[in-house]
């Protein structure tokens, strides 16, 4: 059973995230849990991978390759992760009582990334003194865990649960996603839309189910979910937060076509990669809204341009949806990326922002579709006059489909 951790101070021997500054090792440790053994018991490496485990108490025997090795707690060993980082083979056997200690992984390598980083230093950024003071409030509370992460939505947990199970089935599927009337709605209406085959109507979210297949079901599912993230009890917040919602769904929706178009591509996942490339904004919205609802549109703008990425990456790291994920959520307003290789999902993102943005802040400052290494990379053909895509323009009425999909329309 796993506990909190009541203090910091038992990370500071620990390999190697002692190596991280202190307030980041606070951080760390907010999101820490104990969890107790007993004899016998085992812990599996490939159910285990987002964690950094360590023994704090009593021994084990760590199998791997078939070789057992014993680890006595408050050994030089025991002070280093019982599992390394991408080893899903063997485990660890409790050979007393044990106490571990749970560390988030990916957390852990974010802190790590951004420590190494200069990106974030205050002094470092062009802010007006008022925001430059907000800004390094909010990278504190971010670095040591103040800022309340959004949950994922419980429908959508229920649906990764389950899909994890080799032996789900459409039935099984169908239930969970009917406890959840918008995800319900949205699901019945992207089956019966031209973009899925539907030439008739479903009437059912099992029908919807049979004719999407479980794996774009799932993940159209837990898209459709993420609409609950992106709400506020604050009077204040919920026109900022609807106008966030408002974006999110355009991009959205604008990845899922491009994608679409581009060989390669999940548009499903697409357009959950999409939605979420600025959800860092969610918790630093919430944040200010209880601490600074006085600030003003410019200075929020500011301080949101230069912390979501990092925010954001939080969240969609504390949820388990892949390093894609986490990429365009880190990368996606960097206009002039150019990673090697073949195109990622970010570059669909990425493209995405920069076509909204044409459509609806022509007075911004954004660079040219040309000067963008991502548009080259997915061999798009060049915007019209007006700064038009054709696979956009050609495809408004399935955009306006699944825009409506997204949002849990019936």
């Amino acid at each position: 059973m796993a506990e909190a951790i009541p203090n910091t101070s038992i990370l500071d021997g620990l390999q190697p995230v002692c190596e991280l500054d202190a307030d980041k090792r606070v951080g760390l440790a907010q999101r820490a849990q104990f969890v107790d053994l007993g004899w016998g018991k085992r812990l599996e490496a490939s159910q285990e991978h987002r964690w950094m485990i360590y023994l704090l108490e009593g021994n084990v025997s760590l199998v791997t390759d078939g070789k057992p090795l014993t680890i006595a707690a408050g050994t030089a060993r025991a002070r280093q992760p019982l599992f390394s980082d991408g080893r899903l083979q063997g485990y660890a056997e409790a050979l007393t009582g044990v106490r571990l200690l749970r560390l988030d992984r990916r957390f852990y390598e974010m802190l790590r990334e951004h420590q190494s980083q200069s990106g974030y230093e205050v002094e470092d950024v062009e802010l007006s003194d008022t925001e430059g003071a907000l800004f390094g409030e909010v990278y504190e509370a971010c670095a040591s865990g103040k800022i309340a992460l959004p949950a994922l939505p419980e429908v959508a947990v229920r649906i990764q649960t389950a899909m994890r199970d080799p032996d789900v089935d459409v039935s099984r599927l169908a239930r969970i996603v009917g406890m959840d009337l918008a995800v319900t709605g949205g699901l019945i209406r992207a089956a019966s839309s031209a973009m899925y085959g539907g030439a008739s109507p479903v009437k059912s979210v099992r029908d919807a189910i049979v004719r999407l297949g479980l794996t774009v079901a799932r993940r159209l599912s837990v898209t459709i979910a993420m609409q609950q993230v992106f709400r506020s009890e604050s009077p204040l917040l919920r026109r900022r937060m609807q106008s966030l919602w408002d974006r999110s769904v355009h991009v959205s929706g604008l990845s899922f076509l491009i994608a679409r178009h581009c060989q390669g591509f999940d548009p499903e996942h697409a357009l959950m990669a999409g939605l979420l490339h600025d959800v860092g904004s969610v918790p630093i919205l919430d944040y200010m809204g209880r601490h600074h609802s006085e600030v003003s549109e410019q200075e929020m703008r500011g301080i949101i341009e230069k912390l979501q990425g990092m925010v954001g990456e939080m969240v969609v790291g504390s949820w388990n949806l892949g390093p894609d994920v986490s990429q365009v959520v880190r990368e996606s307003g960097k206009w002039f990326r150019n990673a090697h290789g073949k195109p990622d999902y970010c570059d669909i993102v990425l493209v995405a922002r920069l076509y909204h943005m044409n459509k609806t802040e022509p007075t911004n400052q954004v660079p040219g579709y040309h000067e963008v290494p991502a548009f080259a990379k997915l061999g798009l053909d060049p915007p019209n006059d007006d700064l038009t895509l054709d696979i956009v323009e050609n495809a408004r009425e399935e955009m306006g489909e699944m825009m409506a999909v997204i949002k849990g329309g019936a």
